[in-house]
């Protein structure tokens, strides 16, 4: 299976697996996660919801589905889907009932960073990084990477454009963006929900619904970011670029 759902010591585990492209995620695949997402935060057992990947958290967006996209949809037919299918992960995270924490082990690129941003807690471990990516691609970060940024870490978005930074777990620590995670992101993870079990799973649900909305983007933001996003997918930019990544 490519997304899988486990329970373990009270923690709610959504790993995803499409090992063969570290992670990255097409339309199609987003549909899984949201889903996943979504049933998980249903499981009456579970007092967190842990968002983990094999291998890898997530390396981006599946490039040659994008490129494609690009070449064959107009602005407006791929900002429905971006808004409609890629971002209804990250409004899976947001309305789940329980709060959300992403293990990143491994790369969480793009994409994969914005999927981070959209849990209520983050830990990166010794072997995950975080990067923004989005603008080597001549894109934005079409899931709402901006504004989630902007609610965890308000001053840094201009200093990752800049340097594109390949975030490891103590940089991303220094620059407030997460928590480092020993000995590994998902262990730790595991760990902060134990530390959180004395507390009620509604308690919790409550806790996050309300820092949820203290500073959640709003739905304009997000309509935003995939009309634009529509925009420079179709742009030659965006054609020449993926031309020379994909050798097509």
């Amino acid at each position: 299976m490519p997304v899988t759902t486990e329970i373990r010591d009270g923690a709610v585990i959504v790993t995803l697996r499409w090992t063969d492209k570290r992670n990255a995620l097409s339309a199609d695949d987003a549909d899984l996660v949201a889903e996943a997402i979504t049933g998980a935060g249903a499981e009456s057992a579970a007092r967190a919801l842990v968002l983990a990947g094999e291998g890898q958290f997530c390396a981006g967006g599946d490039l040659p589905f994008f490129a494609e996209l690009g070449r064959t949809l107009t602005p407006e037919e791929i900002h429905r889907t971006i808004y409609g299918r890629v971002q209804a992960m990250v409004r899976a995270l947001r309305d789940c009932p329980v709060p959300t924490i992403a293990a990143v082990d491994g790369a969480a690129v793009g994409l994969g960073m914005d999927l981070a941003l959209a849990c209520d807690m983050r830990f990166v471990g010794p072997k995950g990084f975080l990067m923004q990516g989005w603008a080597r691609a001549g894109l934005i970060p079409g899931t709402g990477g901006t504004a989630l940024l902007h609610r965890v870490a308000p001053e840094r978005l201009w200093q990752l454009l800049a340097t594109q930074e390949r975030v490891s777990a103590e940089r991303a620590v220094e620059l407030g963006l997460a928590e480092s995670g020993e000995p590994d992101a998902l262990t730790a993870a595991l760990a902060r929900v134990e530390a959180l079990s004395y507390i009620d799973r509604r308690v919790l649900g409550d806790y996050a619904a309300l820092a949820r909305r203290a500073a959640w983007p709003d739905e304009e933001n997000f309509d935003q970011a995939g009309a634009r996003q529509g925009h420079l997918l179709t742009s030659q930019h965006f054609r020449d670029l993926t031309r020379q990544l994909l050798g097509k």
